[in-house]
């Protein structure tokens, strides 16, 4: 009994370690597996690429010109065309202010009058002189010619001649004289009124009645009496960054924003300044704008959009760029071969800049999917894959 026992236990632990190998077998075989797949993986790492390998396709950018219009944004200050401060043309008291500020004069309009008393003595007197001279020029001629018809006779002396003839001449010069002292007087009268010297208006009042002003010395005094502006046309006054200079002609198109005005003013550039501003590297350019009913006023500030004439221009996507903004480069690519090429370059959208220098038509650029370590003359094989 006992041993019939024993040899049922042996069979029940034969069974259990047949069905224990039976259930590590897949166990086992999983591992290897893994271990094999993973013995490949670093073979695969560590064998080198073909030397013929495919690189994947990269599309080539290339250069091309276009003509565009990038306009110019400037600040500036709206002045009269003309300013004038008006003073008297001859010393004296101001007698008479015929104008007030804001009042629109025309040319020759009287503004004001200088005290004129003296003067209208000085032509009465003269008057009068002019009348005797003429009186004493008339008795000159007469008397010389009666010496004439006498020295013809023979009875008059060459001496009484050269004296009748010398006393016509003084007369005749008396009388020349008297007349240029009366123009003199005339002349003086007419510029005792200060008038308007062209169209404007009247934009400061500088005296009062009574006040002296001496006209020969400067600077004993006031000099002006009032200030007359031009204000139709007005002009703008722009100051634009000399780097623009070469941009910037006789008749470019400029677009107008005045402070008060809803409209956008369409002008042009009329003068273009020799003087550059050298605290700001300026030039002074200038737009004449029609004033009509005196809209504008003088001393507005001004915003202006310049639209030079179209030019050609490299423009490259800045998807295209590498390295730091203050020394941008691309890569070309020409004949089987990469180059670093450095750009100068300004801003033109947000999408693209303007190649001043480094580029022309025709070049083919790299994308930036492409490699970046590169020298600055890198052989490149043709089963590289590049396609335009």
């Amino acid at each position: 009994m006992h041993n019939a026992l024993l040899q049922e236990g042996i069979q029940l632990r034969l069974i259990s370690k047949s069905i224990f190998l039976v259930l590590l077998l897949p166990i086992a075989a999983f591992h290897i597996d893994k271990a094999t797949a993973s013995a490949e993986n670093d073979l695969t790492e560590q064998t080198p690429p073909s030397a013929h390998a495919q690189l994947p396709q990269l599309a080539l950018h290339t250069v091309t010109t276009k003509n565009v219009v990038k306009s110019i944004l400037v600040t500036g200050t709206i002045m009269a065309a003309k300013s004038s401060n008006i003073g008297p043309m001859i010393e004296g008291t101001i007698e008479k202010i015929y104008v007030r500020v804001g009042d629109r004069v025309n040319a020759g309009d009287a503004l004001f009058r200088t005290r004129d008393v003296v003067l209208k003595l000085q032509k009465q007197e003269l008057v009068a002189s002019s009348a005797l001279y003429a009186a004493e020029h008339r008795k000159a001629q007469i008397e010389f010619k009666r010496v004439s018809n006498l020295r013809n006779k023979g009875v008059a002396s060459e001496a009484q001649y050269d004296t009748a003839a010398a006393a016509l001449e003084t007369a005749r010069a008396r009388v020349d004289i008297t007349k240029s002292k009366l123009a003199q007087v005339d002349q003086s009268l007419e510029d005792a009124i200060a008038r308007a010297p062209y169209p404007g208006v009247i934009t400061e009042r500088f005296v009062d009645e009574g006040v002296f002003i001496s006209s020969r010395v400067s600077g004993m005094g006031n000099s002006a009496v009032v200030q007359v502006k031009k204000a139709d046309p007005v002009v703008a006054v722009w100051s634009i960054p000399a780097k623009y200079l070469p941009e910037i002609t006789l008749g470019t198109k400029v677009g107008i924003h005045i402070d008060g005005i809803p409209d956008v003013i369409e002008s042009e550039i009329h003068i273009i300044n020799d003087r550059i501003d050298i605290g700001s590297r300026s030039i002074d350019a200038r737009s004449v704008i029609n004033n009509d009913g005196y809209k504008i006023k003088p001393g507005l500030f001004a915003r202006a959009e310049i639209f030079p004439k179209p030019h050609k221009v490299v423009l490259l996507p800045r998807s295209l760029l590498r390295g730091p903004p203050n020394d941008p480069y691309v890569l070309l690519y020409d004949n089987g071969k990469i180059q670093i090429r450095h750009l100068t370059i300004r801003d033109h959208n947000a999408d693209s800049v303007e190649v001043l220098s480094g580029l022309e038509a025709g070049m083919r650029v790299l994308p930036r999917s492409h490699r970046t370590d590169v020298s600055d003359d890198l052989g490149m094989t043709s089963q590289e894959g590049l396609e335009n």
